[in-house]
């Protein structure tokens, strides 16, 4: 292959990567989107009855910001795994739309979990939807950084299974909430995402690499 058609190829495989980047973003803007149009105003136009009535979506509001959070959290943890795809991939391409559908369910999930006032047939739903989720995410990362992360520029094995922990941690969340639930204890199961935050601490305290200015100094102390 000549040094022209080498770029030419070149040249398409980032057009594909851009594509690919933009595609999930966009994905991301209209699930967001989605969850806000769920909030439907209240049938009332008197004053003395709003505050009653928005009252009464207490739960639709709670359930629009968790999801938002947790969309977020998503969405940030795919944009510093993809940040940093140098080549454009098909079996990451694939990867990345299995991990997009369970995203997309999200509305769905959160309109469910609302309407059916934080039930535990409801909880299992959106905790399906979560786990499925995280699930994706693990599968795209591990893609994404397989073979020494040659479509990254490279990684360590420690910095894989850090980041692969941290993908999973929702699942290990949501996954723990339905074993709570399963024992009886509804209202405990929906406070199982407080366990995400913990699990990024323990990733980061067993697995995290350490910054090459950290490395640096380390070896120089040596």
């Amino acid at each position: 292959m000549s040094a022209a058609e080498q770029d030419s190829e070149r040249q398409a495989d980032d057009r594909l990567l851009h594509r690919l980047l933009f595609f999930s973003d966009a994905v991301f803007a209209i699930v967001l989107t989605l969850l806000v149009l769920e909030l439907r105003p209240p049938e009332t136009h008197d004053a003395s009855s709003l505050a009653s009535a928005l009252g009464d979506m207490s739960d639709h509001f709670f359930a629009f910001g968790m999801s938002f959070a947790l969309v977020a959290v998503f969405w940030a943890a795919h944009m510093t795994i993809l940040r940093r795809l140098a080549l454009f991939d098909w079996p990451t391409a694939w990867a990345n739309l299995l991990f997009l559908a369970p995203v997309c369910l999200t509305p769905f999930a959160s309109s469910l979990l609302g309407r059916g006032a934080f039930g535990p047939a409801a909880w299992v739903v959106y905790s399906c939807v979560l786990i499925a989720t995280s699930a994706a995410m693990l599968i795209l990362w591990l893609t994404a950084s397989r073979g020494g992360g040659r479509l990254l520029g490279g990684i360590s094995g420690r910095e894989r299974a850090y980041r692969g922990l941290r993908a999973a941690s929702p699942g290990l969340a949501f996954g723990a909430g339905l074993v709570v639930l399963h024992m009886g204890y509804l209202r405990l199961a929906q406070n199982c995402w407080v366990l995400i935050p913990t699990v990024y601490v323990l990733a980061a305290l067993l697995l995290k690499p350490k910054s090459p200015k950290a490395a640096a100094a380390a070896s120089d102390a040596d």
